[in-house]
């Protein structure tokens, strides 16, 4: 066996961030929503890494270093994945994966030079920021395309281990990682099924939806029905983009009434030369008394920004943000907002 036949690739990725707003990182608000003094953040050094195992078979995988509120760094294998390709038709791959709900998850992965703006839609957030979604999972992803002619039909269809439940507290000396890369805290799987068409008549046109599936064991509730259901349409060529999701997570309690969690975001932009204005507006709404979510309650509102690039390898970035967060009575009188700057420089090595 010549294991040099192999062919091991290596891009880097990465982003150095200076943003702030406009409360007091010891005020209320920052104490019931985690918001900081203004700082420079060293963003996620993403080592992306490849190689052909044979003709069928392939190896991806991404490699994050990344610092926390805490100032120190961790190591995180954010993908991990043995590919086989079959024909078009069927690829199957095993691992850890970006799960197919919506369109952001699978198109943006762990690198904000690819994104036009400087972060992700707060409802594509990674688990480990405060998302409300299973963006990582471990297990086994079916894709490829349906014969449809001009449609351009694509199917996603995967089972893995789920996220573990948001409030699930671990054994006394143990932390909790949303991402069950190791076991499973139940048996039950998780079950993702995504359905999209690239018509070919409209060059840059995507539409499509996804159903996800689990029971989740939080414990207060002991059991939790998870269903999330997505749809997205997004326009995307060199020069213009328009990206449109829409979803609902729905969670019913055993014994209990139901939550329904609605999000969604519309983000527009348009490059001149070489640089790119963008608009973006989110939404996501929790109840109060959601039983896995919290934390979240609403988060709603504009971003604004421009994205410039100076050479091939570099995008220079500023937005502004503002979101609206509703009242925790407990915290806070009334809803209230955080006005925020960000100015981004990420590059790719």
């Amino acid at each position: 066996m010549e294991l040099n036949r192999t062919l091991l690739r290596i891009r880097g990725f990465s982003d150095i961030t200076f943003h702030g707003n406009n409360h007091l990182h010891d005020s209320p608000l920052c104490q019931a929503y985690t918001c900081f003094p203004s700082s420079f953040t060293i963003g996620q050094v993403n080592l992306f890494v490849t190689s052909d195992l044979s003709e069928r078979f392939k190896f991806l995988s991404e490699i994050v270093f990344e610092a926390d509120e805490f100032n120190n760094f961790g190591v995180d294998v954010e993908r991990m994945l043995l590919e086989y390709s079959q024909n078009d038709y069927l690829n199957i791959a095993v691992g850890r994966y970006h799960t197919a709900i919506g369109y952001y998850n699978t198109a943006y992965h762990h690198s904000t030079w690819f994104q036009t703006t400087t972060g992700r839609p707060f409802l594509f957030d990674f688990e480990d920021k405060g998302g409300p979604l299973p963006i990582h999972n471990v297990g086994v992803s079916l894709s490829g395309r349906i014969p449809s002619g001009s449609l351009g039909l694509h199917y996603v269809a995967e089972v893995g281990n789920g996220r573990a439940s948001r409030s699930y507290v671990p054994p006394l000396g143990q932390s909790a990682n949303a991402v069950q890369s190791y076991v499973d805290e139940n048996s039950h799987k998780a079950l993702n099924v995504a359905l999209f068409a690239r018509p070919d008549r409209i060059r840059g046109l995507q539409v499509g939806f996804s159903a996800y599936r689990d029971v989740l064991y939080p414990g207060v509730p002991s059991r939790v029905g998870e269903t999330i259901l997505a749809a997205h349409a997004v326009f995307i060529r060199s020069n213009f983009e328009w990206l449109n999701e829409a979803l609902v997570i729905r969670h019913t309690p055993q014994g209990g009434r139901v939550f329904d969690t609605p999000g969604g975001y519309t983000q527009i932009s348009k490059r001149f030369g070489s640089y790119r204005p963008y608009f973006r507006y989110q939404y996501l709404n929790a109840a109060d008394s959601e039983p896995l979510y919290p934390d979240i309650r609403l988060r709603a509102g504009p971003s604004l920004g421009v994205r410039y690039d100076p050479t091939d390898f570099v995008a220079l970035k500023f937005q502004y943000d503002y979101t609206v967060l509703r009242a925790n009575q407990a915290v806070l009188r009334a809803n209230q907002a955080i006005s925020g700057l960000a100015l981004q420089a990420g590059f790719t090595f």
